[in-house]
């Protein structure tokens, strides 16, 4: 299925969820008058927040519940019901499911918990209810989940025992979905959210998510034209490609998804053979895909507040070089550290906007960014809003900064010239409160907010959610690009017999793996196989010297540790020994390996030695990674990484993601390296994965990279296959 399909097929599974938001009527299974309970307090919701559906709440043992007719099953109601509330205990919910199925009842939330979150018996039970509802095509949310809510028709399809779920503050858009998959902590989450002035389309917690999962609740909230920003808190997910395919599609509709990932530090379960494999453990596959499909991910609930503020209030940041108006000299130096430290750059303003200020304050002021006017402007109530606008105008910066200490030290006049300036230039103007924030939120943040002006408190959380909004909008604004380059048929179809009869683990020798690479237009090094000293010495004339012998089996695949390998080898004699201390070092080292000979490799000229491979997660399938190589990826795991297939943008912002990059730049006198070259290699070895899914792990390790326009070449290269 190609992807224009693939996506069809989601938006349509997005589609049907519309009876779980939008129900005209709704039976509550399990319904009861105590509020001790989940079928009492979602039929109070229903009966009190403004719902306008129908609700029949349904419970063998009452005639009547809150003044409406009780019903013994689902089955007995006499008008359609679109939308069931499951609120039983696990051994009845099949039960149920199957009454509703029976009744045509289009979608369900499942209350009742019991299931995969309890062990073996409960996966068995989930298995089985999945099975049931995907056959009758009966969508449901859970089990094991707190509910929907959809702000729109006021339907609190949802219960907590707390009883506090967020209420939209009035004159707040309802724009943001949030998605969580944990009902508590979600809540939590929300009702801060709303404490702090956000308003929201749908609240979702989507439990176990035996049948809609949080790509499927994604997807949907993508198409609705009431959602523009979508937040979510993420535990894990089972399908990379759905979740892939929906962040496509928020991207394309320039939708802002927002994702707090925990599970930072799990560790990759799977014992990888090669440096890639070993080096991409799940969350650093997480937060690479999340930065190749432009999702922001916040590393706290206050970074994901701040980030939240800055896209409500739509402050479009296409530009990282920041302008500070700073209260004082300390404070604007604590700005400009803060700034540098999370990535963005302190603007240096022009001559002719250092002379226009240099007029307006006084000479122990500083109009070198950060500007400190020295307190000047709370006396001369329209300095301010003067030396801003001059800033504002200056073509070298993108966005201006206003810090100021604590809620309670703003005055009036300053909201007003914050928001008179802010309507005078199309640049960002920011408000950012330097420390943390306690207690009810000051009203004039709430003002500058409804004025497009965002504030938000604590330094550390608005300079890093700052960043991340610049590089969202550069993401989403980036042109598209086509994925995979072509390859002729006949090469694909010479790679498909190398790799036909391969187990699962099975390993290719170097020569092997580079004769795979370079059917796909990947250079490697000039070498000859020899199984004797004598062809070992005539290949090595052949090729001129110096040469490189080493061990070819695909049973040893770390030629260092065998010591497997000899460089720089100029004469027939060294040639001839060191033939016979290979073969002999890789018999001690590995007495049952295969050995298909010893490879006489062309000494390749001088460049930088980087790493390229391919890698495979469980979550999101082939990975493609790009690092230094040699001895520095073991020692300082200084890499990048992508889902396949990526396309060319993907692989330049690898190229340039590394804490190493400067050395690609050229060091202490050497020139630049060719980066065309490796993004290059990068992008045939996603081609070579997306067709061949079957190869597990690949390491180009090194690839030699010469200097710009000089190309790069495979020195070695290990293939292991799934």
């Amino acid at each position: 299925m190609n992807k224009s399909n693939e996506l069809d097929e989601l938006r349509s599974r997005a589609r049907g969820l519309i009876p779980l938001f939008y129900p005209s009527s709704i039976a509550v299974i399990g319904a009861s008058e105590k509020l001790s309970k989940p079928g009492g307090i979602v039929l109070a919701h229903f009966l009190e927040d403004g719902f306008q559906g129908k609700v029949f709440p349904v419970n063998h043992r009452k005639k009547e519940i809150k003044g409406l007719q009780c019903y013994p099953t689902v089955l007995d109601i006499p008008e359609q019901v679109d939308m069931a509330v499951i609120a039983v205990t696990v051994s009845q919910v099949m039960e149920v499911l199957q009454e509703c199925i029976a009744k045509s009842v289009k979608g369900a939330i499942i209350f009742s918990s019991g299931f995969a979150e309890v062990g073996v018996e409960g996966i068995e039970l989930q298995e089985e209810l999945k099975k049931l509802v995907n056959e009758h095509k009966i969508r449901i949310c859970g089990p094991n989940c707190m509910g929907i809510i959809n702000y729109n028709n006021s339907m609190m399809a949802a219960f907590s025992y707390s009883g506090i779920f967020p209420v939209n503050p009035p004159q707040t858009s309802k724009n943001i979905c949030f998605l969580t998959q944990s009902g508590g902590f979600g809540l939590s989450v929300a009702v801060t959210a709303v404490s702090q002035g956000f308003g929201f389309s749908y609240y979702v917690s989507m439990g176990n998510e035996a049948e809609s999962d949080f790509s499927d609740f994604l997807a949907f909230s993508v198409d609705d034209p009431q959602t523009s920003i979508i937040a979510g808190y993420m535990e894990g997910i089972r399908d990379g490609k759905k979740l892939a395919l929906a962040a496509d599609m928020a991207r394309e509709a320039k939708k802002p998804v927002v994702i707090f990932k925990t599970g930072r530090y799990e560790a990759s379960s799977r014992a990888a053979l090669s440096h890639t494999g070993a080096l991409t453990g799940s969350d650093m596959v997480y937060s690479s895909f999340f930065r190749q499909k432009g999702i922001i991910r916040p590393e706290s609930i206050e970074e994901l507040l701040a980030i939240l503020t800055l896209l409500e209030t739509k402050t479009i940041l296409q530009g990282g070089k920041v302008a500070i108006f700073a209260y004082s000299g300390g404070h604007g130096v604590v700005m400009a550290d803060k700034c540098v430290e999370a990535g963005l750059e302190v603007a240096t303003l022009s001559e002719e906007t250092l002379q226009k200020m240099s007029k307006l304050l006084p000479s122990f002021a500083s109009v070198v960014n950060p500007i400190d006017s020295t307190g000047l402007d709370l006396v001369s109530q329209s300095l301010f809003k003067s030396c801003a606008e001059i800033v504002a105008d200056d073509p070298g910066v993108d966005m201006l900064i206003f810090p100021y200490w604590v809620p309670k030290n703003i005055e009036e006049h300053t909201w007003e010239q914050l928001i008179q300036l802010k309507n005078s230039t199309s640049k960002p103007v920011i408000a950012i409160i330097m420390a943390g924030m306690t207690g009810a939120v000051p009203e004039h943040m709430i003002y500058l907010k409804r004025h497009g002006i965002p504030v938000i408190a604590g330094l550390d959380f608005a300079v890093k959610a700052i960043k991340k909004v610049v590089d969202y909008t550069f993401k989403v604004n980036s042109a598209k690009q086509e994925i995979i380059r072509p390859v002729s048929f006949l090469e694909k179809e010479k790679v498909e017999k190398m790799l036909a009869g391969y187990p699962p683990g099975g390993r290719l020798s170097e020569s092997q793996a580079k004769e795979i690479l370079l059917a796909y237009g990947i250079p490697v090094a000039r070498e000859r196989r020899a199984a004797t000293a004598w062809e070992a010495v005539s290949a090595a004339e052949q090729l001129g010297y110096p040469v490189v012998l080493k061990i070819d089996s695909q049973d040893i695949l770390h030629k260092t540790e065998a010591r497997g390998i000899k460089l720089n080898l100029v004469s027939a004699g060294q040639v001839e020994e060191a033939f016979k201390e290979i073969l002999a070092n890789a018999r001690q080292y590995k007495p049952g390996a295969n050995i298909t000979g010893v490879l006489v490799q062309e000494m390749l000229k001088e460049g930088t030695e980087i790493i390229v491979g391919i890698g495979n997660d469980p979550v999101f399938g082939s990975t493609v990674m790009f690092g230094l190589g040699g001895i520095l990826v073991e020692q300082l795991g200084d890499v990048s990484l992508r889902v396949a297939p990526v396309c060319e943008n993907d692989a330049w912002e690898m190229v340039r993601e590394i804490k190493g990059h400067s050395i690609l730049d050229g060091m202490r006198g050497k020139p630049p390296v060719d980066k065309r070259a490796i993004v290059d290699v990068i992008l045939k070895l996603s081609q070579l994965v997306a067709d061949f899914p079957q190869i597990a792990e690949l390491d180009i390790n090194p690839l030699v990279v010469f200097e710009d326009g000089r190309g790069a070449c495979a020195a070695d290269a290990l293939i292991v296959m799934k």
